[in-house]
């Protein structure tokens, strides 16, 4: 019983979200930047359609280390132009080779997903 109630939830959900993304011309873009122990991460969005939207975003950078862990969450409310890329967010992180990075960029309309894009830095890979 609870494992069909449990999968179709999940499938409920993950139809919604495949159903709604892609929908909107909609692209977001995390712009990696790496200097020698930092990295500057610059979150984006594209409006490739014809029409100007206004939708909402969330930026968050986790940062795994010796030192510790760090998150930060970044969001707000943006309008975009049709046919332009408007800068979101800016990240800059300190970043050792044993250290581990994931940041995510999701865009939304209403409380539905319209957009993403991921970044994830795990030990030598940067």
């Amino acid at each position: 019983m609870y494992a069909r109630l449990t999968v179709s939830v999940v499938m409920c959900f993950v139809l919604n979200t495949v159903g709604v993304m892609g929908q909107l011309p909609v692209k977001a873009l995390i712009v990696m930047e790496s200097e020698v122990h930092s990295c500057l991460l610059k979150a984006n969005v594209q409006n490739v359609g014809h029409s100007p939207l206004t939708l909402r975003y969330i930026f968050e950078v986790t940062k795994k280390g010796h030192a510790g862990d760090t998150k930060t969450i970044q969001k707000g409310i943006f309008t975009i132009l049709d046919k332009s890329i408007s800068a979101l967010s800016e990240s800059r992180i300190n970043l050792s080779k044993a250290d581990k990075l994931i940041a995510k960029l999701s865009i939304y309309q209403d409380n539905l997903i319209v957009a993403q894009d991921s970044v994830v830095l795990q030990g030598d890979n940067y």
